[in-house]
């Protein structure tokens, strides 16, 4: 008992003294030394310098390999370096934090504080959302080989929450205190169109259809086929607008498309997205059939061998469009099938009982091509005949575009869809504007 008081009183002893010494050395000018018995992150410093203890911590911890297993949805995880994220200890922080007033000193356990690299962090997490986020997915009308439509289910989606994990990570300040295992904060995010609105609209059945035919196993073709594969399964609600170039996109040759003719002028060249004009045109009469209004269509510069003079609907990717919105007040759903050189746009939706609508066009004006007079190189006061030697020139066509309803045999309302210019050919320089299909 008496052994053990004056063991007791010779460790205070010891701890005075060696107190007592530390601040004769941090009285001396330029040597400051941190109190004994310090420990940084579990390791001792004590009785040394600042700088000794910046590499003795240096040396000793060890953070290079420490990892965390991020764990996402779904079991999703992702074990990454501390480091990769631009999460490392700050010692030199750390230290600095060390040399405090003397009162201070007392305190024998610190913390290894961190840095977070915000910039590096936030570029981590905006790569991570490429593996973790799950895009929240529509539910869709679907036709099947039997043209009978159902409808495909909704499914809800996540995105990282990037800005809490950035906001929790910088305001921490203790290493010791990160784990070894996160789980990563999300966002639900909720599908535009649930499965139970489209229900409620079943049966849909076929309202509209046209097709149009193409001399099939040729580059033109194979452009063809995948205009269409874009247009297949389209779901426009009521009051939508559909883009034929929005939903096709560019075509080029990075997206699959070849080399075929298309109209520049009066002259057929070779360009990439030959034979997508066929398939904007098929696609516009069976909209119009199916009482779509339109809202943007061009017509060619000459007559197409597919369609009647005034129901063709030419596309040039950011400069002419087809847009067409859907006002038959019921979503519709568009098939798009190609095969042994037939192009087939078939629209699902609603209609009124007995009632049917067609689309027809007229000749309402025809204006002769001129032919240049003897000597003349290029089109003037001429001929409204071909001389002898020279080309037949195609005449000019105003067309004017109209849309019947009819129901139980009888027309009830007639409306005019369009105008179509297709001026007469003449002889011209081969042209680089962009081409149409």
């Amino acid at each position: 008992m008496i052994r053990r008081e004056l063991m007791k009183k010779a460790k205070r002893r010891g701890l005075v003294w060696a107190g007592l010494l530390a601040l004769v050395l941090a009285s001396i000018p330029g040597y400051v030394v941190i109190w004994p018995g310090t420990r940084v992150g579990g390791v001792e410093v004590g009785w040394m310098t600042p700088s000794k203890a910046l590499e003795h911590l240096e040396k000793i911890l060890s953070w290079e390999d420490r990892y965390v297993l991020l764990q996402g949805k779904d079991g999703m995880q992702e074990r990454v370096l501390w480091r990769e994220l631009g999460v490392t200890p700050d010692v030199r922080r750390t230290v600095a934090s060390l040399k405090r007033p003397l009162w201070l000193w007392f305190r024998r356990d610190y913390p290894l504080l961190m840095h977070v690299d915000s910039k590096m962090l936030r570029a981590w997490l905006d790569a991570a959302a490429l593996i973790f986020n799950v895009e929240p997915q529509d539910a869709r009308y679907v036709v099947g080989a039997d043209d009978a439509v159902s409808v495909v289910p909704d499914r809800s989606g996540w995105f990282l929450d990037r800005e809490k994990v950035l906001s929790e990570l910088t305001q921490g300040e203790k290493w010791d205190r990160i784990p070894d295992t996160m789980e990563l904060p999300f966002i639900d995010v909720q599908p535009d169109t649930r499965k139970e609105e489209l229900e409620a609209y079943l049966p849909l059945t076929l309202i509209a259809s046209y097709s149009t035919f193409y001399e099939d196993n040729n580059d033109r073709a194979h452009n063809i086929h995948l205009a269409a594969k874009s247009l297949d399964g389209v779901m426009l609600k009521p009051g939508e607008v559909l883009s034929f170039n929005h939903v096709t996109g560019p075509r080029t040759g990075e997206r699959g498309y070849r080399k075929a003719s298309v109209f520049v002028g009066n002259e057929i060249v070779d360009d990439f997205g030959g034979g997508v004009c066929q398939v904007s045109t098929t696609l516009y009469v069976a909209l119009c059939k199916a009482g779509f209004q339109v809202v943007e269509r061009h017509n060619h510069g000459m007559p197409v061998a597919y369609v009647p003079l005034g129901l063709d609907a030419t596309v040039v990717f950011d400069l002419l469009d087809l847009k067409m919105k859907n006002d038959t007040g019921f979503p519709c759903v568009i098939k798009a099938e190609t095969g042994q050189g037939r192009i087939t746009v078939k629209v699902f939706g609603k209609k009124e009982n007995g009632l049917s609508i067609e689309v027809e066009s007229r000749i309402i004006e025809e204006i002769p091509a001129e032919y240049p007079s003897a000597g003349q190189e290029t089109q003037g006061e001429g001929s409204a005949n071909a001389g002898e030697g020279q080309k037949k020139l195609r005449s000019g066509y105003m067309v004017e575009t109209l849309r019947k309803y009819v129901k139980d045999g009888k027309v009830i309302r007639v409306e005019k869809l369009n105008t179509s210019w297709y001026p007469p050919e003449k002889p011209v320089r081969p042209s680089s504007v962009k081409g149409t299909g």
